[in-house]
């Protein structure tokens, strides 16, 4: 009788056992995490260097009118000197002065309002294909996600300011395999080098 109280206690605990491995969940796979340096690939893309000439052209030209008007402004303020306050000369004078002024903080205000809106536009457009050629990147070499950081290490860096925010950088250690900053600019550089867009490359595909 003890022999078969046993038994059936083994048998009890092997199917207690088997149920619990068998709700057991599955592991999980890990996740890949690619990084990427956008201020790297902003600064050397070069549609961004060529949105950025076209923008400081304009800022250029814009700067030429506004001081063209800065010195006709200059000029009637010396001239209106030459003549007596309340006379119908100066009261002249003094209407175009101030007509011209308000000519001049209206187009200031204007060219303000035009270069930041294009300006943004421009980082707009920049963000759209690099964050377009990181997806595409991504899952062509199977990353799980991709988060930005700073490449550069502490000695390459000489302004103080620049040197805490890298020295509170998320990362303190990276994988350079995981860095895909130059794949990506690689990708986004090669319509100009070559006229024709190719798939990312640099990296064995990986299951």
């Amino acid at each position: 009788m003890k022999q078969l109280i046993l038994t059936l206690l083994a048998v009890a605990v092997t199917a207690t056992t088997g149920a619990v491995q068998a709700q057991s969940p599955a592991p999980t796979k890990g996740h890949r995490v690619g990084l990427i340096d956008m201020a790297h690939v902003f600064q050397h893309y070069k549609k961004f260097e060529e949105l950025r000439s076209g923008l400081q052209a304009e800022i250029e030209k814009s700067d030429a009118e506004a001081k063209v008007m800065v010195e006709r402004l200059q000029k009637m303020q010396v001239e209106i000197k030459k003549f007596d306050g309340g006379s119908p000369e100066y009261e002249q004078r003094e209407k175009q002065l101030l007509d011209l002024k308000g000519e001049f903080d209206a187009f200031r205000a204007a060219t303000q309002r035009r270069l930041a809106r294009r300006e943004s536009e421009t980082f707009k457009v920049i963000y759209t294909d690099v964050t377009k050629a990181v997806k595409l990147y991504a899952e062509y070499a199977h990353f799980d996600h991709v988060m930005r950081f700073n490449r550069k290490g502490i000695e390459e860096i000489t302004n103080p300011q620049e040197a805490v925010q890298t020295m509170n950088k998320t990362f303190i250690y990276t994988n350079g395999e995981n860095d895909i900053t130059d794949v990506v600019l690689q990708y986004l550089n090669k319509p100009y080098a070559s006229g024709t867009p190719a798939l990312p490359a640099g990296r064995t595909e990986q299951k």
